[in-house]
């Protein structure tokens, strides 16, 4: 019984399926729709949108940039041009990943969406000068690294956010392992997502986990939040002070 009790450790050294080799573009491209319908039902999109717009806020109608790590099929940035347009809000996302497979899926989905480019980019480190975008995002990705990679990464990502940094991922938990693994297979009969899922789960992270990642980041006051679904967020807001020039 106390075992039960005790913190789930975290799964490491492991990679998923979709990250590896030799995977057609079918089971790809399947794993990705996957992907995006888990992020429209349950709490991807809506915790990504739900930090940017507090954030965003009233702020000048100036066109936001935005840069999008990770992007897998570019699910997010096609949610946050649904959300800017419906603002009359300009905006302009750089979405990058390190697959190439994956980036073809991304652009044909997002063939109606000018306001998104994609790119090739390992990371971490991101191949930009600081203060390039006004806000970063990344969603369902920090899973993918060691700590000491997110660490890098969300420095990285104060580097080149103006404004403003959102992370989106899994918390690690027994119960998120055992209703992911079920939702999986229920919702799919891709076998990248069956796999996939309850392992991203394993590999997540808690609360104090990400904030002693944010402290050793040298990020300084920042704000982790649980969302519906075993969703975890870290956000970090830059309120421009006096001497700071608003873009």
């Amino acid at each position: 019984m106390v075992t039960a009790f005790a913190p789930l450790p975290r799964l490491q050294g492991v990679v998923e399926l979709l990250d590896r080799p030799g995977n057609s573009d079918a089971e790809v491209r399947g794993s990705l729709r996957d992907l995006e319908r888990l992020n429209r039902s349950f709490g991807g999109v809506r915790t990504i949108l739900l930090h940017l717009s507090r954030m965003v806020g009233d702020r000048s109608p100036t066109p936001l940039t935005i840069l999008d790590i990770a992007t897998g099929g570019a699910d997010i940035p096609r949610a946050v041009c649904r959300w800017a347009r419906r603002r009359s809000l300009a905006v302009t996302i750089e979405a990058i990943d390190r697959s190439e497979q994956v980036l073809a899926a991304g652009r044909l989905w997002s063939a109606g969406y000018p306001e998104i480019r994609l790119r090739r980019a390992e990371t971490p480190p991101l191949p930009y000068p600081d203060g390039s975008f006004d806000y970063v995002v990344c969603s369902l990705f920090f899973h993918h690294l060691t700590e000491a990679q997110g660490i890098h990464l969300l420095s990285e990502m104060t580097r080149v956010a103006r404004h403003g940094l959102i992370v989106n991922d899994l918390m690690r938990s027994r119960r998120a392992r055992l209703l992911t693994g079920i939702a999986t297979r229920l919702l799919s009969r891709n076998r990248l997502t069956r796999h996939d899922g309850p392992m991203s789960v394993l590999r997540g992270f808690r609360p104090l986990e990400l904030l002693h990642m944010a402290t050793e980041a040298g990020l300084g006051d920042v704000r982790v939040s649980l969302h519906p679904w075993f969703r975890i967020a870290l956000v970090k807001e830059t309120i421009p002070g006096a001497g700071e020039r608003e873009p």
